[in-house]
C-alpha cells in the first residue's frame, strides 16, 4: 500500500493527516505570459553515488544537476537536484524515457518511492528509462526546505484532544519558526515555485542528454507538468496527468465541497452494491454519528508507527473526519473504509490505528518548506478568506477540513506572489493522456475535465471506485493503460479492462464476523494431515481462503518442503520486501505438538497481520501461514493458527 502518493494539506493536525506528435507551442493570451525563467550556461549531470539501496533487480544511475536559485539574478547560489535514472531491462529501449513528477508540493519521489519502487513504478521500465528526482527544495536535492521542528511538535500532541482553531495556531506557529530557521540560512523562499521548477526539469532533459521525454505527474505533479508544457514544449513528447490540479483552480477554498463530493460518493457506492449494503447498511449514518460521538467523548488508541515506536493516539470527531478524508486518497485501502467504519463505531481501531501510522510517515518525507513556499505563492494569492467562508457555509459539516488558518500563514510566510499567468488554463496540443479517480477527495475528476478542455490533443479517462493517483496504485487495468498510451501517444488507449476490473466496490466482510469451525483434511503429495476451518476454499495445495478467491486478504497456507527453516524465512521475508513493505519476522514463542518443534514467527506487512510457524523433522520443514487483516488478527490466530499448528502431523 502507497499511502505518499498524496497532495499534502494541513488540516485537521493536519494530515494526522501523487508514433511521434510534433510538439506545438501552448496558445496562452497574447500579453500575459511572461518569459519562463532564463537558463544560465549548459547544464552538466556530475555522477555520485546514490542515496538509497538500489531496489534488487533494478540499476540506477545517480548523481546532481546544479540550477541557479534565482533565474531573475544573474549571479547567485546554485541549488543542487538529485537525479536517478532507472535503467530499462530491454535490450533497446526507446530512446524518450519516462520522467516521474511527484506531488507535494514537497513530497520525494526519491525519499518516499524507493521502498515500493518494483510494486509501484517497475511497469514503467517495461520499454524506456525511468527518471525519479527530487524538485528543488526537497528530498536529497540540495538543500532541501525541510521542517523536522513541525513533525516534532504533531508527534509531541498525538494524545492531546485540541479543537481544530488551536491545532491550527499552534502548528502555524511552529511551521514560522521554521521559516525563520530558512530564512536565516540564507534561503530565498521566493525562488520556490513551479516556474522555476519546470525551468530545473529542462535543465535535467538537457543535462541528462535528452532530446525529448515523456512527463508523467501526479497530483501537484500535474501541475508542474501543466507549467512545463507551457513554458518548456520543445523537449516533451507525450504527458500523462493524473490527479489533475488546473492552474486557474481555487485548491483551499474547494476543499469543503470536494470533501463532501468524495464522501457522497463513497457512501452511495457502498449503498448501492449488495454486498457493502448487507454488511454495512446505513454506513454514511453510522459515520457521521460516529463523528458526533467522538466530538463528545475522544477514543485513545494505540498506533504503530513505521519505525516501529508504539505511540498513543487521541481521536475526536473532527479527526475522525479528516482522518477519513484522508484514507479515500488512497485507492488501495477503498474495499476496507466500511469495516473500519463499521470496527471504529464499535470501538475496534485496530485497523484504524495501523493506518494512521502510516500516514504519519508523510513528516518524514516532505519538505514544508517547499509545501508552502509553492502553495503561499501560487495558490493563495489567487483565492480569499470570504470565498472560503462561503464555501464553509455551503457545506457546514466539513469546516474542520478547511484549514482557514492558511491565509493567516501565507501573509506571514512572505514568499512572493506569482504572476497571473500562474492562475490561468494551460493550452497545448501535445498528446495528453488525463485521469482521475472517481472518489478522489482532494482533486476531482471535475478538475480533470477542465484541464482536458485547454488540451487539444488529449484523452480523457476516469476510474471508478479509485481515488487519488489511481494510475499507479489502483491495480493493472490503469499501468496497463498508462503503458498503451506512452507507447503510441497519436491513439486512444484501450479502456475495456476499466469495465471488467473496476466498476464494483469489494468490499470486506465485518472484522470477527468468521463463524469457524475447523475441519481434517489430508495434503498428500506433500505427506501431512491437519485442520482448516469449514467452508473455505482450496485455492491452491494447502493453501484456502474464506471465499476461494486468490486475492483474499485472509488466507491460511501449509506447505512441507526439504529445506531448511532459514531458507523458507528468507524466502518469505523476500516476497514481502518485493511488495513493498518493510515486514520482518519477529520470534513469537515455541511450540510442541504430534513430535514437531515449532518455532512461532509474526509480522506485519501492510494492513496484514501474518503468523507464521516452522518445524523440522527428518529433513523436511513444515509451514503454517496465516495471513489476516489486522483487526480480526488475534481472533484468527486463536481459532484458526494455532489449532492449526497442534494438529499438523506428518503422514505415517
Amino acid at each position: 500500500m502507497n499511502v505518499r502518493r498524496c497532495m499534502h494539506l494541513v488540516v485537521v493536525m493536519s494530515v494526522a493527516l501523487s508514433a511521434c506528435a510534433v510538439p506545438a507551442t501552448p496558445v496562452p493570451t497574447p500579453d500575459s505570459t511572461p518569459a519562463p525563467p532564463a537558463t544560465t550556461g549548459q547544464p552538466r549531470f556530475e555522477a555520485a553515488d546514490c542515496w538509497f539501496e538500489v531496489p534488487d533487480g533494478q540499476t540506477a544511475e545517480c548523481g546532481y544537476v546544479s540550477v541557479p536559485e534565482d533565474r531573475d539574478m544573474a549571479t547567485g547560489k546554485t541549488l543542487k537536484l538529485a537525479v536517478a535514472r532507472f535503467k530499462s531491462a530491454r535490450s533497446t529501449p526507446e530512446p524518450d524515457p519516462i520522467v516521474y513528477l511527484e506531488g507535494g508540493p514537497g513530497g520525494s519521489a526519491l525519499r518516499s518511492g524507493i521502498e515500493q519502487f518494483n510494486q509501484v513504478y517497475a511497469p514503467l521500465l517495461e520499454n524506456r528509462d525511468l527518471i525519479l528526482f527530487d524538485q528543488r527544495g526537497t528530498g536529497y536535492s540540495q538543500p532541501a526546505l525541510d521542517c523536522p521542528e513541525y513533525k516534532d511538535w504533531v508527534f509531541s500532541v498525538l494524545d492531546q484532544d485540541l479543537s481544530v482553531e488551536e491545532s491550527e495556531r499552534r502548528g502555524n506557529a511552529v511551521l514560522l519558526e521554521c521559516r525563520s530557521r530558512l530564512v536565516s540560512q540564507g534561503v530565498n523562499l521566493a525562488a520556490f515555485d513551479s516556474a522555476e521548477n519546470a525551468a530545473d526539469l529542462d535543465a535535467v532533459r538537457q543535462a541528462l542528454g535528452i532530446e525529448q521525454w515523456n512527463l508523467y505527474g501526479i497530483s501537484y505533479g500535474t501541475r508542474l507538468a501543466l507549467t512545463l508544457m507551457r513554458d518548456f514544449p520543445q523537449g516533451i513528447r507525450s504527458v500523462v496527468i493524473d490527479s489533475v490540479v488546473p492552474l486557474q483552480v481555487d485548491l483551499y477554498t474547494s476543499i469543503p465541497g470536494n470533501a463532501a463530493r468524495a464522501m457522497e460518493t463513497f457512501f452511495g457506492a457502498c449503498a448501492s452494491n449488495a454486498g457493502c449494503d448487507r454488511d454495512f447498511p446505513h454506513l454514511e449514518q453510522t459515520f457521521f454519528d460516529l463523528v458526533d460521538r467522538l466530538n463528545e467523548q475522544p477514543a485513545t488508541f494505540p498506533i504503530t508507527l513505521e519505525s516501529g515506536e508504539k505511540r498513543d493516539l487521541l481521536l475526536n470527531g473532527d479527526g475522525m473526519l479528516g482522518a477519513m478524508f484522508q484514507y479515500l486518497y488512497i485507492t488501495t485501502i477503498l474495499p476496507f473504509l466500511p469495516r473500519l467504519i463499521a470496527n471504529a463505531s464499535d470501538g475496534n481501531y485496530a485497523l484504524m490505528g495501523y493506518l494512521q501510522g502510516q500516514l504519519l510517515s508523510q513528516y518524514d518525507d516532505t519538505s514544508y518548506g517547499m509545501h508552502f513556499s509553492v502553495q503561499c505563492d501560487e495558490e493563495v494569492p489567487f483565492e480569499s478568506a470570504a470565498q472560503l467562508d462561503a464555501a464553509i457555509e455551503q457545506y457546514p459539516e466539513y469546516a474542520s477540513l478547511a484549514g482557514k488558518s492558511i491565509f493567516d500563514l501565507c501573509e506571514a510566510w512572505q514568499a512572493g506572489t506569482s504572476e497571473p499567468v500562474e492562475d490561468q488554463p494551460v493550452s497545448s496540443s501535445l498528446p495528453t493522456l488525463v485521469l482521475a479517480g472517481q472518489m478522489d477527495p482532494i482533486t476531482p475528476p471535475e478538475w480533470a475535465q477542465l484541464s482536458a478542455q485547454t488540451l487539444s490533443q488529449s484523452f480523457y479517462f476516469e476510474f471508478p471506485n479509485a481515488g487519488h493517483g489511481a494510475s499507479l496504485t489502483g491495480g493493472q487495468c490503469p499501468i496497463d493503460i498508462v503503458l498503451a498510451f506512452f507507447d503510441n501517444p497519436a491513439a486512444e488507449p484501450d479502456i475495456t479492462c476499466i469495465d471488467r476490473d473496476m466498476n464494483e466496490l469489494t468490499t470486506e466482510p465485518p472484522a470477527n464476523a468468521f463463524d469457524i469451525t475447523l475441519v481434517a483434511f489430508r495434503e498428500g503429495d506433500m505427506g501431512f494431515s491437519g485442520v482448516v476451518p469449514e467452508g473455505w476454499q482450496q485455492v491452491g495445495p494447502g493453501s484456502y481462503t474464506p471465499s476461494g478467491s486468490l486475492t483474499d486478504r485472509t488466507a491460511i497456507v501449509m506447505q512441507a518442503a526439504p529445506v531448511a527453516p532459514s531458507m523458507i524465512l528468507e524466502l518469505m521475508t523476500s516476497q514481502f520486501k518485493q511488495l513493498g513493505s518493510d515486514a520482518s519476522f519477529e520470534e513469537a514463542g515455541t511450540q510442541r505438538a504430534n513430535g514437531l518443534a515449532w518455532t512461532l514467527y509474526s509480522a506485519e506487512a501492510t494492513i496484514l497481520g501474518v503468523d507464521l510457524a516452522l518445524a523440522e523433522s527428518g529433513g523436511t520443514t513444515y509451514m503454517i501461514l496465516m495471513q489476516s487483516l489486522i483487526d480480526e488478527r488475534e481472533t484468527l490466530a486463536d481459532s484458526v493458527f494455532l489449532p492449526a499448528v497442534e494438529a499438523l502431523q506428518p503422514n505415517p
